[in-house]
């Protein structure tokens, strides 16, 4: 198995340089209707008919999602859908 193929593991992850953690990050995982809110706290109706409203964050790492935080307070939170049935900007929470 070449270094290419090899499964990301933290060992390769720490032993890479920051351009090559860029190359390799996969973001197949973000939702595309919330690329570009981070920071924004929105209001969501999701797939199964819910609303709901929460700042919107990006986890780190080889493959990051989006985080649905809840209060500004927060430091981390659920990792948000990858679709909803509509989004909607309410103010900017940074």
């Amino acid at each position: 198995m070449t270094t290419a193929t090899a499964p990301m593991t933290q060992a390769r992850w720490d032993s890479m340089s920051a351009d090559e953690r860029e190359q390799a990050r996969d973001y197949s995982a973000l939702s595309e209707q919330l690329t570009g809110l981070e920071g924004w706290r929105v209001e969501v109706v999701t797939t199964y008919g819910e609303t709901r409203r929460f700042i919107v964050g990006m986890s780190t790492g080889w493959r990051p999602c989006h985080l649905e935080i809840a209060r500004r307070n927060c430091y981390g939170g659920g990792a948000a859908e990858k679709e909803y049935a509509s989004v909607r900007r309410l103010y900017y929470a940074r």
